[in-house]
């Protein structure tokens, strides 16, 4: 926990938030409202928040488990800071905090664009490219799968 903010479970009323959140960086790659309703029914434990003192959003961390006859993993399907909160250290706790409450797991996954800032962030905190796919999201939509093995 950073002393400028909390990270716990989203709350059912907050979803729109986060959806309006998403979809302010996100733009058409974000995920539609009615996933982030399905997200706080299917993963409660993954949907967290990192809140100010004023109790207002500053950010979100969407981890969903996984699982395969080879290895149980979960993937960060999204992190997501406010604009006016950016560059204060909450992406950095919210990963620390999913990192330590899926320590248990064999592997943490994420894909991020070749030149999103938070590349480097995820290069700090332990992650490692995996894969380069070009087409990722589409035509002209690359991304590099990078893992975190604990």
């Amino acid at each position: 926990m950073h002393s400028s903010f909390v990270i716990t479970p989203a709350l059912k009323h907050e979803l729109q938030t986060l959806f309006k959140l998403e979809q302010c960086l996100f733009g058409e790659h974000c995920y539609p409202d009615f996933f982030f309703r399905q997200a706080y029914d299917c993963w409660p434990d993954g949907l967290l928040v990192a809140r100010n003192e004023l109790q207002q959003i500053m950010g979100y961390v969407l981890v969903a488990p996984a699982q395969s006859a080879h290895e149980h993993s979960a993937w960060i399907l999204s992190l997501a800071v406010a604009p006016e909160h950016q560059r204060k250290g909450v992406a950095h706790g919210l990963l620390l905090h999913a990192l330590e409450h899926f320590s248990h797991i064999q592997s943490l996954c994420l894909t991020v664009h070749p030149h999103n800032p938070a590349l480097a962030l995820y290069q700090k905190l332990g992650f490692i490219e995996v894969e380069h796919e070009d087409d990722y999201f589409g035509e002209n939509e690359p991304r590099i799968k990078m893992q975190y093995r604990p």
